[in-house]
């Protein structure tokens, strides 16, 4: 087996030709699967119905005369013709038991090929996803190069920009604004995760005090902001409710 062969197995096109064959060949050998269990269904119900009585020896009866060329009713050799197509039969029952089980082998194959198939294209259109945000990433930062020139430009939307008292601080605060700027801006997510601890930490501490309140209602609220709700219609309270209950314990500490 060729590896460079066997994995495009796994990609398919922009026609979906490979998830087409597999579904295809899937819905086939299930098909395949019914018909043989049910013809070896009703092929074993026959047999012990209609054949096996038949080839049974029957007990002799001292009232019924036998007759010298028969073993039972029926004449040896249709008993043994029957014997002979009931091996036959058999043997047939046995092959396809044997096909049945070649076709769950081949439907487990397929089914992985499938499943590798829709896992790669996931895999693939992820790193498509990813390759994109890359770009407006970049794309971003190049805007934000121009953000502090903008910024300055518009302060300094005035005349006389070529005279050096206008001209020079004009120069300074684009030079410090611009680093500025790209220093928050490639620092954003060490920046944005310092921020977040702080305030979970600060929304921990005030939402335990909340729930401690004398007041009925901030208790019930705090109470709230520590639960977990799936249900769309019972929506946790809006987080500006902390910074409004920290402002209502500075005017008590105020008054008091």
């Amino acid at each position: 087996m060729d590896p460079k062969i066997y994995v495009k197995l796994i990609f398919d096109d922009e026609s979906f030709t490979r998830s087409r064959l597999y579904f295809w060949v899937i819905g086939c050998l299930n098909e395949f699967l019914v018909s043989i269990e049910d013809n070896t269904k009703q092929w074993k119900l026959f047999r012990e119905a209609r054949v096996t009585p038949l080839l049974k020896p029957l007990p002799k009866s001292r009232d019924v005369p036998q007759n010298p060329d028969s073993s039972t009713p029926y004449h040896r050799s249709e008993i043994q013709r029957l014997q002979s197509l009931d091996q036959s039969a058999e043997g047939i029952r046995e092959n396809l038991e044997i096909l049945r089980s070649r076709f769950k082998n081949q439907l487990e194959t397929v089914k992985a090929l499938r499943d590798g198939l829709f896992n790669a294209s996931a895999l693939i259109e992820s790193r498509a996803a990813t390759k994109l945000g890359e770009n407006v990433k970049l794309l971003t930062y190049v805007s934000i190069f121009y953000l502090p020139l903008a910024f300055c430009a518009a302060l300094w939307a005035i005349p006389n920009i070529n005279q050096g008292s206008t001209r020079d601080p004009l120069i300074v605060t684009a030079i410090i604004v611009g680093f500025a700027t790209y220093v928050i801006v490639f620092n954003l997510e060490n920046i944005a995760g310092l921020s977040g601890r702080i305030y979970h930490n600060w929304r921990a501490n005030l939402v335990k005090v909340m729930q401690e309140d004398s007041s009925q209602e901030w208790k019930t609220l705090g109470q709230r902001f520590e639960e977990f709700r799936p249900n769309n219609d019972r929506k946790r309270p809006s987080e500006w409710r902390i910074v409004l209950y920290q402002m209502r314990m500075l005017m008590r500490k105020h008054k008091g």
